[in-house]
């Protein structure tokens, strides 16, 4: 059981990585072809971080940031569901053929 667990939340973490890197590119590339730098946004299907770049009066540039904790949290948890509803549904499966 033990195994199970530390199984799914290390394929959880890993799906999560993936799509936060994946969708880390596709803002990059968007705003490198856009010529919108450095707008960066980082989560799919929630924000969980922003970055923008604000020019001021006299030309100074500021980069304003921030994080969206709540919405890593539920990004985190469908990752969660995506690795758990397959395996759930295998096993059930497999249940069903033995039985």
């Amino acid at each position: 059981m033990i195994n199970k667990i530390i199984k799914v939340s290390f394929y959880t973490t890993i799906l999560f990585c993936v799509i936060s890197f994946l969708s880390l590119s596709f803002s990059m590339l968007y705003s490198r072809f856009n010529n919108i730098s450095p707008n960066l946004m980082i989560g799919f299907p929630f924000e969980m971080y922003y970055q923008f770049e604000v020019r001021g009066k006299c030309n100074e540039r500021t980069l304003l940031h921030g994080t969206h904790f709540i919405n890593i949290a539920y990004n985190y948890i469908i990752c969660l569901i995506v690795i758990v509803s397959p395996n759930y549904k295998q096993q059930t499966k497999n249940n069903k053929q033995q039985t």
